[in-house]
C-alpha cells in the first residue's frame, strides 16, 4: 500500500511538472509574438506598402534568446520528470531522448555558429549576394541602405569607370526634392571627399549605416559626355545575426554539450534494468 500510494503520488507530480512546463512554453510563445510586432511595426519601421520592409534580424534576436532559455528550463523539467519517473526503464528512455535531442539542437545552433562567425562563408556570401548594375547620366542607381528583411545591409558601393568622371551619393529623399539636379546634388552629397566622387579607374564610396533609407547614385559626365561606369553594390550581414545572434547560438551549442555530459552518466546508469535498448 505505501509503495502504491508513492508510485501515484510520483505520477500525479510527473503530469504537473509536464502541464507547467507546456503552459510555460505557450507563455513565451505569446511572448514572442507580442514581442515580434513590438520590435518590427512599432520600433523597427516596417511597412508594407510602398515598399516591403520587414526588419527580421532584432527578432531572430529575440528569438534566438528565447530558443537558449527554453533549452535550460527544459533541463530543469526533465531532471525533475527523470526524479519523479517510476522505472528505470522510464528514466533510461527519458535520458537517452533528451540526449538525443540534444545533439540535434547542438548541431543545428552549431552550423548557425559557423556560417555567422567564419570570415571564408561571409565572404562568399558577400560574393554571391553583391549586385553589380550600369550608371549613366540618364539612369542612376537607386538602392536601398538594407534589404527588406534586413537579413543584409550595404557596406560600400565600387564604381568603375573608363573615363574620368564624378559620382555622388545621395539621400533618396534629398533626390527626389531636388529633381536630380546636378549642381544640387554635388553639394548634397554624401561622399564628401575628392578621392570618394572622383573616379578614374576605381573608387569605393562606403555607404551611411542606416535603419532603411533609400540612397541613389548619380553620375556627372560633363567632362566626358556619354561616359557610363560599373556600379558594384557589396553587401554584408546584418551586424546583429553577426554578433548578438552568432553569440546566442555558440550559448546554446556550449549548453547543450553541458547537458549532454550530465545525462551520459544518468543514462548509463539506468539502462541496465531498462526494457529499452
Amino acid at each position: 500500500m505505501p509503495l502504491s500510494s508513492k508510485v501515484l503520488e510520483d505520477s500525479i507530480r510527473l503530469a504537473k511538472i509536464r502541464q507547467i512546463k507546456w503552459a510555460l512554453y505557450i507563455v513565451q510563445i505569446i511572448m514572442l509574438v507580442a514581442l515580434a510586432v513590438l520590435l518590427i511595426f512599432v520600433m523597427g519601421d516596417a511597412q508594407l506598402r510602398p515598399v516591403l520592409y520587414l526588419p527580421l534580424d532584432s527578432f531572430a534576436a529575440i528569438m534566438v534568446l528565447l530558443i537558449l532559455v527554453m533549452c535550460i528550463e527544459s533541463f530543469f523539467f526533465r531532471i525533475m520528470e527523470i526524479r519523479f519517473a517510476r522505472s528505470s526503464s522510464a528514466k533510461h528512455l527519458m535520458a537517452k531522448n533528451s540526449i538525443r535531442g540534444a545533439v540535434t539542437v547542438a548541431i543545428a545552433a552549431g552550423v548557425v555558429v559557423v556560417i555567422l562567425m567564419t570570415p571564408p562563408v561571409l565572404s562568399v556570401i558577400q560574393n554571391v549576394t553583391s549586385k553589380t548594375s550600369v550608371l549613366s547620366a540618364e539612369e542612376p542607381v537607386i538602392f536601398w541602405s538594407r534589404d527588406p528583411l534586413a537579413f543584409q545591409e550595404m557596406v560600400e558601393v565600387r564604381v568603375t569607370a573608363v573615363n574620368p568622371v564624378e559620382v555622388y551619393l545621395v539621400d533618396g529623399g534629398l533626390y527626389e526634392a531636388f529633381n536630380g539636379t546636378l549642381s544640387q546634388m554635388f553639394i548634397l552629397r554624401l561622399n564628401k571627399d575628392l578621392a570618394d566622387y572622383e573616379v578614374d579607374g576605381e573608387v569605393v564610396i562606403d555607404v551611411p549605416e542606416a535603419e532603411h533609407t533609400q540612397y541613389v547614385l548619380v553620375l556627372n559626365d560633363v567632362d566626358n559626355p556619354g561616359s557610363v561606369a560599373s556600379v558594384t553594390i557589396v553587401r554584408d550581414v546584418s551586424g546583429i545575426f553577426t554578433g548578438v545572434v552568432s553569440l546566442l547560438a555558440l550559448a546554446i551549442v556550449v549548453a547543450n554539450i553541458a547537458w549532454i555530459a550530465y545525462l551520459m552518466p544518468i543514462e548509463r546508469k539506468y539502462s541496465r534494468g531498462s526494457i529499452y535498448k
